[in-house]
């Protein structure tokens, strides 16, 4: 079939219309299952954030969040709150019927009744106001006024006569009407207004608006514009002027009663309430008679009529309506409770429109009409007529729209124009165009087509970063360069003509692991180019590719970000998984998110129309908002401590604070701090009217408390004080009472106790030195003894080895047995001399020390190896500290003697060629004495027990602490060594 057939056919088929109507607003609705005391409502009014409720259960206050409500138990004497109006104090006047005029003390939160103004009449009232002196409650027909300050009350009965060509208005004070006035049904009730400081009065069927003065009326207001109308309300418009309502129109006025614009309605009807959007457009409450009434909507540029019960599909009639600081729209019913629109300019397009509500793309075809596509299908809507119809059923595709208008549809399904023409392309989304022609995302590609829609050229495999997924998420194209954002990486290329991409930087590094690029936009006017993830927001300087690092948005830090878009003002609308952010100079300015009216927090695209509406894609479906001025912050939520001081005693656990948090804009996304002390944390709890805190020791705290929403910055913070009494014993007094006492007691306990330790320290310090006496005595005698033994036994055992050498020397040859003798005589002493000065040595306390008992043994071991054909090595690596360590007196003569023996068996045995003896200090303060040899060494467990290993090991262990052992190899040598503690103080 040909394509442009193919295309007409396919044309007439999705073009049979399915048409839907799409939600014109984002309504909330409460009712007694949330909190009200009756579904049957009486009359509204916005007042300190908070919205005041009458019903036919008494008065409810709705702070955004909970009602809290007032009935008869609290002071009413009716429960029918029909009317309120607030002075110029902290009161609100309450109008009921069946039980008069009761004032609402806010700051005391409490009720009581008007002591004034009790005419049993007067008990009925359904609407009042208050200027400065002078209170009105009215009826239909009857006026009741009374003034605070000369303390009189007055009954008004109003009546018409004609006067001056036109039906005029009078009060009967005190009195009844004329007899010659013929009393009838009127139409339109009487009604006042305050006004330019002025009370105003219209209605019961009379012509113009009068001042009111007292009970007197006085002057005509405006009177050539509204001289001769029948009128039944007015209210302030935006700009100051003055809005009136009449049978079957509005008329608005400006401050100086020229007459600027009128809305029509049905003529069987008046108006009894009217108010002004920001937008110009008109809302009123009308009636037919006064038991039928119901509100409308009015635009200003099309004067066209939208029922509000209707719209908010309420099961019973209205009763009142309510416009808000935030142009949101009131309205309360006989029997269905209250309803709230957030914004009547905004449109919804959702899941009850839309098969599947995902939203993929947005486009504007004209002035008034709005492409977008769903995973499923392809819609147009008609914002004049406000009509969605399917344009392409069962089609998941991307709405392209190029310079020149026409309308591309890309799918996986095939790919055609609005024409009919097709372009040789999957499901793919236009990026731009320049000389080389236009450019498509399609997955993983880049493609070029030329003006008849042929490929030209297509680039692939772009860096993939920490993330394999070569996915394109956005790309940027110009003359000269092109960023492409794959969803692991950010590269920068130089494109010249003959389709070449020159890599000049690419970004992956400064990406997180699992962090995936969302979306791109280069921003021309300060050369930025923005950078949306899964984590966060990024600046880069686009001046500097080659140089430039991302920077991090500090207010956009742990967002998933998910769109970018910049509007007409030059603001950058972020879009993420949470809601929508507004920037302006890097700067966060705004929030929004379903709390705010956004039909869901999920944002998939954003997109601005010619007429300056934002239209803003989720995961829940389509809505538009108007984007006519700078988006800045709502005001806060009133947040504030309910007493200036709290008081608590320290026997609680817990301390609970009474607050005050309300806000009628975004309540569903307060969030509350609160902080104790000046220099304390901020600390977040969820929303309650009592904040529970762990108790305190006593003392004063300061307190503070702030609240903000979505939309608002932090409130000022409320400041209060929190004292904690408690028990005498707690008392700072009492405290510092006990420490003084105590530190009385122990400085007197510390005083004994050093007199105690002086003592013991003085006996200490005496047998130290009776310990040092007797040790310097015990080193003289041993030195003494030493001297002895070497003058007596040494020099004894000295000449009896002289005199066996003479004798022997005379001897010899002539008697052989006899020089035997003299032989073994002289060996024998020789031995004797060489142990008992071995003895005589070690008896002399300065050879105590470990470097003289080292010093003892190498010397024996020079003099013992030289006279054998064995090399005698030695080595000392100990600190000079260590060297004059003093050992205990027993140790000298064991050490000697071990390593004496072990040299003598070296000598006998070993058939060595080197010996080497050594002393050697580790880092763990441990000493180890060793002497080793290259020897034939020998089999330990063969020689264990002979008397020469055995006296070493016996000498060993009277050196307490200390560890000896021998190593030995048959052919490599054997090693006899000692090791102990430099603090061998331990083992003692």
């Amino acid at each position: 079939m040909p394509v442009k057939f193919k295309y007409c056919f396919l044309h007439i088929v999705f073009f049979i219309s399915l048409w839907c109507n799409a939600q014109d607003a984002f309504i909330h609705h409460w009712t007694t299952k949330d909190g009200l005391p009756h579904n049957f409502i009486y009359h509204l009014k916005e007042d300190n954030n908070v919205l005041w409720i009458g019903t036919d259960d008494g008065l409810s206050i709705f702070n955004g969040h909970s009602f809290k409500t007032y009935s008869t138990k609290d002071g009413l004497k009716s429960p029918y709150v029909i009317g309120f109006n607030r002075n110029y104090s902290d009161s609100l006047f309450l109008f009921t019927w069946k039980g008069g005029i009761h004032v609402f003390n806010t700051e005391q939160d409490s009720i009581h009744t008007y002591p004034y103004l009790q005419h049993k009449a007067a008990n009925k009232l359904h609407k009042g106001i208050v200027l400065s002196d002078d209170v009105y409650g009215w009826q239909w027909s009857y006026i009741y006024h009374f003034n605070t300050n000369t303390k009189k009350g007055y009954k008004l009965s109003p009546y018409s006569k004609q006067e001056n060509g036109k039906k005029e208005l009078f009060f009967s004070v005190n009195k009844p009407v004329p007899h010659y006035i013929i009393k009838k049904t009127t139409l339109v009730p009487i009604n006042l207004v305050r006004f330019q400081n002025k009370i105003l009065v219209m209605g019961y069927d009379t012509q113009g608006l009068k001042v009111l003065e007292g009970n007197k009326v006085t002057d005509d207001f405006f009177e050539n514009a509204l001289g001769d109308i029948v009128l039944s309300c007015a209210n302030q418009a935006k700009d100051g002027g003055l809005i009136v309502g009449t049978m079957g129109k509005i008329i608005k006025l400006s401050p100086r009663g020229i007459i600027q614009d009128t809305f029509d309605f049905d003529p069987a009807f008046y108006a009894s309430d009217v108010y002004e959007l920001s937008t110009g457009d008109m809302v009123a409450s009308i009636n037919k008679t006064m038991d039928h009434q119901k509100n409308i909507l009015i635009k200003k540029k099309s004067k066209k009529i939208i029922e509000l019960e209707k719209l908010v599909k309420s099961k019973s009639s209205s009763s009142s309506l309510l416009v808000d600081k935030k142009d949101r729209i009131w309205v309360s019913t006989q029997g269905d409770g209250l309803f709230l629109i957030h914004n009547t300019e905004c449109r919804y397009i959702g899941i009850e429109d839309l098969s599947i509500p995902h939203i993929l793309s947005i486009n504007e075809k004209n002035d008034s009409t709005i492409l977008f596509s769903t995973t499923n299908q392809v819609y147009e809507y008609n914002t004049n007529e406000e009509e969605l119809k399917i344009k392409y059923p069962a089609k998941r595709a991307i709405v392209n729209i190029f310079e020149d208008k026409s309308i591309a549809f890309t799918s996986n399904n095939g790919s055609i124009f609005e024409s009919g023409d097709s372009i040789d392309i999957q499901y793919s989304k236009y990026v731009g165009r320049n000389y080389g022609g236009r450019w498509f995302i399609e997955e993983d590609t880049l493609k070029v087509f030329d003006q008849k829609n042929k490929i030209i050229k297509a680039f692939h495999k772009f860096p993939e970063g920490k993330i394999t997924q070569p996915k394109i998420s956005q790309a940027i194209i110009s003359d000269s360069s092109l960023w492409i954002a794959t969803k692991g990486a950010l590269s920068y290329y130089d494109y010249s003509p003959n389709y070449k991409l020159t890599s000049v930087n690419v970004w992956i590094e400064q990406l997180a692991s699992g962090e995936r690029i969302n979306d791109i936009l280069l921003d021309p006017q300060d050369t930025l180019l923005w950078v949306a993830t899964n984590y966060s927001l990024y600046t880069l300087d686009a001046n500097r590719p080659k140089e430039a690092l991302l920077q991090k948005i500090s207010s956009m830090e742990n967002t998933n970000c998910t769109k970018l878009y910049k509007d007409h003002f030059g603001q950058l609308w972020v879009g993420t998984s949470n809601g929508l952010s507004v920037l302006r100079n890097g700067n966060l300015k705004r929030r929004y998110n379903k709390s705010s009216g956004l039909i869901s927090n999920y944002i998939t695209e954003i997109f601005e129309s010619s007429d300056h509406n934002l239209w803003i894609g989720t995961h829940q479906g389509i809505m538009s908002m108007p984007n006519n001025k700078i988006a800045l912050p709502i005001a806060p939520p009133t947040v504030h401590w309910k007493d200036k001081v709290y008081k608590s005693h320290s026997k609680y656990s817990t301390i609970q604070l009474p607050l005050v948090a309300n806000s009628l804009s975004e309540m569903e996304s307060i969030r509350l701090q609160y902080k104790i002390g000046k220099a304390g944390d901020w600390i977040n709890f969820t929303y309650t009217d009592r904040l529970n805190i762990t108790n305190k020791s006593p003392g004063e705290y300061p307190l503070f408390l702030r609240g903000k929403t979505i939309g608002s910055e932090w409130s000022k913070p409320s400041k209060s004080a929190l004292i904690i009494n408690g028990y005498f014993w707690e008392s700072n007094i009492f405290k510092v009472s006990i420490i003084l006492i105590l530190l009385s007691g122990i400085i007197y306990y510390s005083n004994i106790k050093i007199k105690e330790e002086k003592l013991k320290s003085d006996k200490l310090k005496e047998i130290i030195r009776s310990r040092a006496e007797t040790q310097k005595k015990l080193a003289r005698i041993r030195k003494e003894i030493a001297q002895d033994f070497h003058d007596e036994m040494g020099n004894k055992l000295a000449s009896i080895t002289v005199l066996a050498d003479l004798a022997s020397m005379k001897l010899k040859g002539k008697d052989a047995d006899t020089e035997k003798i003299l032989l073994r005589i002289e060996g024998q002493s020789k031995s004797l001399y060489n142990g008992t000065r071995d003895f005589i040595w070690s008896i002399d306390a300065k050879n105590d020390e470990l470097g003289m008992i080292y010093d003892y043994i190498k010397d024996f071991g020079e003099e013992f190896f030289d006279e054998l054909e064995i090399r005698y090595h030695s080595k000392k690596n100990i600190s000079h500290n260590t060297e004059q360590l003093t050992l205990p007196h027993s140790w000298s003569l064991q050490l000697v003697l071990i390593f004496k023996e072990a040299m003598t068996n070296i000598a006998k045995y070993a058939q060595a060629k080197h010996v080497y003896l050594s002393i050697i200090e580790s880092d763990d303060d441990m000493i180890r004495i060793e002497v080793k040899d290259d020897g034939l060494g020998f089999d330990i467990p063969d020689k264990s027990k002979g008397n020469g290993l055995k006296n070493m090991k016996s000498r060993a262990k009277k050196i307490t602490g200390s560890s000896f052992d021998i190593e030995s190899e048959e052919g490599k040598g054997t090693s006899v060594f000692i090791t102990f503690s430099r603090k061998f103080g331990n083992y003692e």
